[in-house]
């Protein structure tokens, strides 16, 4: 009887690569579609984030021909790509579907849709609580000089710190997963906080193109937080670990 999982067959390498080229197709269709579908709306959008974003009149300036259409294809794309990642998701989930066992598919099932919930708290937090708040800080007149904002270079940075927000929401799931594959623990969690964490506000720093240090400060803040609830689940699974053994 094979030990192996369930559904755990022996396919070419040349069979892989066609599911996997079928799946990847079907992802790019779906992104394709619905590009074209929010980009008919992606100018409203925009006008609608902007304002929402300064909660004050600031010209929107294009500082190249094609600054605006570019503009309109990355929000259609993060938008897309957010509403679509399920399915993405789904379809990977697919094509890795043979070859893992059912606890594995059972811990699948639910941390991913567990992970995406909290990738939109984190980007919804960014995008609607904390860069309103630290746009209007920035773009106050100063000594009468009023700001000229690019709209890429804004809706870019915009999307990084959400990014940012998003990834670190992710890091309980993935401690979470790390420790229950015994790849980490509380204490290595612990002895590294230091380094990982001067290690985020240097990536900050490079991402949010901040000089001074308020963005990189708060994606500190957040992944410090987030880092800290990771440490109590890994307590808490290795707790539960000792009691079942």
């Amino acid at each position: 009887m094979s030990s192996g999982p369930p559904e755990d067959v022996d396919m070419e390498l040349t069979e892989h690569i066609a599911e996997l080229r079928k799946r990847l197709t079907r992802i790019v269709i779906a992104l394709v579609a619905g590009l074209v579908v929010v980009f008919n709306f992606s100018d409203k959008i925009i006008r609608e984030l902007w304002d929402y974003l300064f909660h004050t009149h600031i010209a929107m300036v294009a500082f190249s021909p094609t600054e605006w259409i570019m503009a309109r294809l990355a929000v259609s794309l993060v938008i897309s790509f957010t509403v679509l990642y399920p399915y993405i998701m789904y379809e990977l989930y697919l094509f890795a579907k043979p070859g893992l066992y059912e606890h594995e598919r059972r811990f699948v099932k639910i941390f991913l849709p567990f992970s995406y919930v909290l990738f939109l708290t984190g980007a919804a937090l960014a995008i609607f609580v904390v860069l309103p708040r630290m746009y209007s800080l920035f773009v106050r007149g100063y000594l009468g000089a009023r700001p000229f904002l690019s709209v890429k270079r804004t809706l870019y940075s915009t999307f990084k710190v959400a990014l940012a927000f998003g990834l670190a929401f992710q890091i309980p799931v993935l401690v979470a997963i790390a420790a229950r594959l015994g790849i980490v623990n509380s204490k290595w969690l612990k002895d590294k906080r230091l380094i990982i964490y001067i290690a985020v506000f240097l990536l900050a720093t490079n991402v949010t193109l901040d000089f001074t240090g308020i963005s990189q400060l708060i994606v500190l803040s957040v992944v410090v937080v987030m880092y800290e609830v990771s440490i109590l689940i890994a307590k808490l699974m290795e707790k539960e670990s000792r009691e079942s053994s």
